[in-house]
Order: structure tokens, then sequence, then C-alpha cells
């Protein structure tokens, strides 16, 4: 029997990117275990559906190649986005059980049958108020999309070397060609446009190539489909397709996950603004995020820190992790959710700048939200090991394995 562990990302979902791995250093922190990891790269910004259906198919196909066998586990960790993608997949689910044949989705439900846990980490089931705000259809119509269409338009005109040139010239204006001293969503913009192209061998040049397009596509589809930002709308929007976050039924969801026997569990996540930064990028996004949070987002409740089992923290709905508020994360209820000092990127990896280079490649690792959550690869390999741990069949807050030290950089 193998347990199986797969990652689904959240929005902007991708595995890889340019010298961005969603998800970094999980690889090296869960080496020792008996877990066989699965990383899914899914559609960037389609609705969750759309996203979920994917995910449906991934598995799907991999049961039917034989990747997953009668006898093995498989246990779900949804980051974001990807937690709604993991209930609405769960809906799916539900909704072919209940169909007029449902031997027509044989492969399906045999998926079902071998799904033993789902763990939401940073998830916005109720939404986000950062959403809400920006949510607006004047701003998608007249910005993000075109935006988005301008940067594929421009890609695709530049060329694998124009686009890296472009990379190299705009770290110039920027940064008068010095590095900043903790790189981070900038670095990794201008690392991955300057690796686009590369004439140092036939190798790296396949794998420079290959990134260029990987990077067209990204940009096609979110400048094609943006449907993701309705479903992180608090409310429902107009005609909007329905949204796990816009469902009031988590006893029907949990009942489901009782009667097939799924073990579920949420990890939510705070972190503070960096004082003296009002300009900071993480200080302007957690403003967004807390100002004014609807009630729907959820009311203030106590939650247990799952790194300091003794304590506890009151959440408000303006907390947040500079992404997403923190009440909307607990989910179904705050027995079942554990709290963690981290903003959002800081759980998938990406808590601090390490810019050495992988053996096989160029991935980096990056302080993406450059947050002051204090967050480090002790909090992250303890934090990892519990979700294994959780997979295997034990409790979050039961003592387990020593967490594998994150060195370097790794998958």
């Amino acid at each position: 029997m193998n347990r199986h562990l797969v990652l689904v990302p959240g929005f902007g979902g991708f595995d890889a990117l340019g010298t961005l791995r969603y998800y970094e250093g999980v690889t090296r922190v869960l080496e020792r275990t008996p877990l066989v990891l699965h990383y899914f790269p899914n559609l960037p910004t389609a609705s969750v559906r759309t996203r979920a259906e994917q995910l449906r198919a991934f598995l799907d196909e991999r049961w039917q190649r034989k990747v997953f066998r009668p006898g093995d586990e498989l246990h779900l960790v949804g980051h974001s986005t990807g937690g709604l993608d993991l209930r609405q997949l769960l809906h799916l689910y539900r909704e072919l059980e209940r169909s007029p044949n449902p031997r027509g989705e044989a492969p399906a439900l045999k998926v079902l049958g071998h799904i033993r846990s789902v763990q939401f980490l940073s998830t916005p089931h109720r939404g986000t108020n950062l959403v809400r705000r920006m949510n607006q259809p004047l701003v998608r119509a007249l910005l993000i999309r075109p935006l988005l269409r301008a940067c594929f338009e421009s890609a695709r005109g530049l060329r694998e070397r124009g686009t890296a040139a472009s990379g190299w010239l705009l770290r110039h204006v920027l940064f008068r060609g010095k590095r900043q001293a903790s790189a981070n969503w900038i670095d990794a913009l201008l690392d991955t446009l300057e690796g686009s192209y590369c004439d140092e061998g036939a190798y790296p040049s396949a794998l420079a190539r290959a990134a260029y397009f990987e990077l067209l596509r990204w940009l096609l589809h979110m400048a094609s489909d943006s449907s993701a930002l309705s479903d992180l709308n608090p409310e429902r929007l107009g005609d909007a397709p329905p949204s796990p976050a816009h469902e009031d039924d988590p006893e029907g969801e949990r009942r489901f996950l009782v009667e097939h026997g799924i073990r579920y569990a949420s990890i939510v996540t705070v972190a503070r603004p960096r004082t003296g930064r009002w300009f900071d990028l993480f200080n302007r996004l957690h403003a967004f995020t807390a100002e004014s949070p609807v009630a729907r987002l959820g009311p203030a409740q106590a939650v247990q820190k799952l790194l300091e089992p003794r304590s506890a923290r009151m959440l408000t709905p303006a907390d947040n992790d500079g992404l997403v508020n923190t009440v909307s994360q607990v989910w179904p209820d705050a027995a079942s959710s554990f709290l963690v000092d981290a903003d959002h990127a800081d759980v998938i990896g990406h808590f601090q700048a390490d810019t050495s280079e992988d053996p096989h490649g160029t991935f980096k690792r990056y302080d993406l939200l450059n947050s002051s959550s204090g967050f480090d690869a002790l909090a992250f390999a303890e934090l990892w090991t519990r979700i294994a741990a959780f997979a295997e069949g034990r409790a979050y807050l039961e003592p387990g394995p020593t967490p594998h030290p994150l060195s370097g950089v790794s998958r």
C-alpha cells in the first residue's frame, strides 16, 4: 500500500513557473516519510468548478495509469484557492453519486473511495475582503484583463531573447544592477523574465525555451479567464456560477466527509503589518484585506495555535495573512482549525530568500511577501511534518517524528 499526498496550488495555480516553484522545499522536508508526493499544475485563474474538474481528471488519469492502485490511500492538501478546489471536487463527487448512472463514472468514484484525508491551508472558505474591494466590474474589464493581455502580447512579440532582455533592463532601472537584500516577488518576476533565454549549451537553452513558453501559456490563461475572482468574493456576484465560498452548508459537507471516512482539518494563517513601512506591498495588501470586512467572512473566535499547543488566539474579522481574512480560513469550525503565525506565502516555502541554485535547474526560494511574521525554516519543517503526520493518521497535536531540517534549496 502507498500513501499519496497530492498538493493543489492556489490562485495563479502552477507547479513551476520560471524560477519559482509554487510549493518550495516540501519534498526536502518530507523525503523521509513514506508519502508519495504529487504536485498538481492547475489552471491559473479559471473558476473553482473548472479547476476542480481539472483536478478530478488529473486524479482519474493516475488511477487509470495505475499510479494509484487498489489499497492505496489518497491525501489531498490545498493551499489558498486550492482548498476551495478541494471542496468543489467533493461537491462533484457528491453529484456523481446522486446521478442516475453513477457506474458511468466508475474511475472517479473509485478515486473517491481511496481519499482518506483533506487538509486546507490558508483557504478563503468564505472568500476574502481583498477581492471584494478589488473585484469591481470596471477594474476587471478596464485594468486587469487588458493588463494581462498586454503582458502576454508583449512577451510573445519580444520572443525569448527580448523577454529576457526586458527583465535585465527592468532590474537595471529598478535596482541599478544591485539585488535586494531579501529577494521578493519583484525578484521572482525579473528572474523569470531573464530566464526566458539562454545560449550557454543545449540543455540550459532547452530549459529556458520551455520556461518561456510556459510563461506565455500562463499569461494567456489568466488574460482569457479570471472567473476565480468571482469565486473569491465573499458574496456571489450577479449570475456568476456558485462557488464553495458562497455555500452555507458546512454540516452537509462534513457529513459527506464522515460518511466516506475522510478526515479533515484547516490550517489558518495570520500575520501583522511591518512597522514603519507604510508603502510596503505587504502592508498595503494587509490594510486592504483588513478594512471594513463583511460579516459573512466569519465571526470573531478563538483558535488554537498549531505550533504552540497550549496557546490560542482570539481572531477578529480584520485579522489576515496579507491576502485572506483569517476568520474566513476557519472551516468547518474552530475545533477543526489550527492557527499558524505566518503570511500567505510563508507556509508554501517562500518565507525567506535563498538564491542558491537547484542542481537540476534554476529554481529559487523567495520571501514573496516580506512580512514580519517570524516564520522560519524550523517552523516550516514542523508545519509540513505535522501535515504529513495527519495524512498518516495522527492528529495535528500528537507528538510525531522529528522534522527534517530545511537546508539549501530543494523541491
